[in-house]
């Protein structure tokens, strides 16, 4: 009686867990609003098939006028759990929140606080946010990006890495230029063969711009697209510093530098294990021909037994 007892309860507790799983699964990566760096939360790492698009009120602001950021999100894994959008100024784990480049926020998507982040708690295909800011005090160019995060139980993120430029101030005249790497992106782990892709802001007037890893000269390219390709498998694993630096007619310099992870021990790992598989497989077939050989060997040494005892007859 007693064991029906405790199959009854392991049962109920079995039903509970398929019952209230897949909900909690779906919340996965539901977090709170409020003010985030661009990196978090970290645990958001898996590429999503979504589509973030940004458009704004206004691209050449007068210094402290408001304007409206729209970040339009579609598609995706996120349907039915919760999705979290936010705006940032910098595609950095710090220093990357609006305020951090001057803007101030004046009203989030809940018209009622005033955080870069915002998150709906059941994602239905497609969203829509919008954001009032000040634009920033001082002249110059400046540019606003986008990242959205969802759990569907994987934890999937994606970016608007292009962002969006502001040119502040009446003059129209920036006080100089900037260099956006666009891809691979600060503090990613990377493999293989990748394509590093910068952005110059603004882009004309650029003379050349180069790239090196570590200090040492990649490549030197003259005109646009400002792209680099690059075999990881020529670094060692572990961290690596990339600098864009862009030089202007005029002699101006800008650069922009970023932190990867090179990681090419899996492939490495796959390659071992092939060759200890093929070493294996290659000691495995040697044994058994061997062993096979010994036998014919043996049998032909019992016939010829046989014959020679007839033969002896």
């Amino acid at each position: 009686m007693k064991k029906r007892s405790w199959y009854l309860v392991l049962g109920l507790m079995v039903l509970a867990v398929m019952t209230f799983a897949p909900p909690l699964k779906a919340y996965n990566g539901g977090v709170s609003p409020g003010d985030y760096q661009y990196g978090s939360p970290t645990c958001h790492s898996k590429q999503s098939s979504s589509t973030i698009t940004m458009t704004a009120s206004d691209y050449s602001p007068d210094p402290g006028s408001s304007l409206t950021v729209t970040v339009t999100v579609t598609g995706g894994e996120a349907s039915g759990t919760p999705l979290g959008v936010m705006i940032v100024s910098a595609l950095t784990s710090s220093n990357s929140l609006p305020s951090d480049a001057g803007w101030t926020i004046t009203t989030d998507p809940t018209s009622s606080t005033q955080f870069n982040y915002y998150q709906v708690n059941s994602y239905s295909g497609s969203l829509t946010a919008s954001w009032t800011l000040n634009a920033p005090s001082t002249n110059g160019t400046y540019k606003l990006y986008a990242r959205e995060v969802h759990g569907d139980g994987e934890t999937y993120t994606n970016r608007y890495v292009s962002g969006i430029t502001f040119t502040v101030g009446s003059t129209g005249t920036p006080t100089g230029f900037s260099v956006v790497i666009s891809s691979p992106v600060d503090g990613d782990t990377v493999s293989g063969s990748i394509i590093v892709n910068a952005d110059m802001t603004p882009a004309a007037n650029i003379s050349y711009a180069f790239l090196t890893i570590d200090g040492a000269l990649v490549e030197n390219k003259t005109a646009a697209p400002f792209a680099w390709s690059v075999d990881t498998n020529n670094y060692a694993d572990g961290e690596h510093l990339l600098k864009v630096t862009a030089v202007n007619d005029t002699g101006g310099q800008a650069f922009k530098e970023i932190t990867i992870s090179v990681d090419n021990g899996g492939e490495s790992e796959e390659m071992l294990s092939w060759m200890v598989t093929m070493g294996v497989g290659s000691i495995v077939i040697v044994t058994i021909i061997a062993v096979a050989i010994v036998i014919v060997l043996m049998i032909r040494k019992k016939l010829m037994e046989k014959m020679e005892k007839k033969e002896g007859k």
